[in-house]
């Protein structure tokens, strides 16, 4: 198997208000399903019986989503591994995931090469996924101690 068929999915929920005026429960998750990185909520409340989904997209999920599973999950790094690496495969990668100059994707790039790319669990499997097709060896491990706020860079910037 490729990998592209495979469906690895995270999710979260979080308290929010209801328009009756009590407090429903707000279910947010991303998933990488056939090589493409998605995201989707849905709202519920037992006071009023109100719900529904609240939305759902592409890679560009937005704070609100992405928020609650780096507060559950815990930011992940994307990290280079081995040496020898295709640096040109790599900025191929970034310049095709991200509407980034050549001076922005050379940032991403270091960063990759050296402390890691912080983002969600689901955006860090997508991100591994895309290199691994240009057969850069990179891993996810967990930033353990990292304070990652919702909208940083370079996710929301999805091509």
């Amino acid at each position: 198997m490729d990998g592209r068929a495979e469906v690895a999915g995270w999710g979260a929920g979080v308290a929010a208000p209801c328009g009756c005026g009590a407090w429903g429960r707000r279910e947010v998750g991303q998933v990488v399903r056939g090589g493409q990185l998605g995201w989707d909520a849905e709202f519920r409340c037992g006071a009023c019986g109100g719900g529904g989904c609240l939305g759902f997209g592409g890679e560009d999920a937005p704070d609100w989503v992405r928020g609650p599973l780096l507060e559950r999950y815990g930011p992940v790094l994307v990290r280079l591994v081995g040496p020898g690496v295709d640096r040109g495969a790599v900025l191929r990668v970034v310049r095709a995931a991200w509407p980034v100059t050549l001076p922005q994707a050379a940032g991403l790039l270091r960063q990759l090469a050296g402390d890691g790319l912080a983002g969600t669990p689901a955006e860090a499997a997508w991100l591994c996924g895309r290199l691994a097709e240009r057969g850069v060896a990179a891993e996810a491990v967990p930033g353990r101690g990292m304070v990652v706020a919702g909208a940083d860079w370079p996710w929301g910037l999805s091509g």
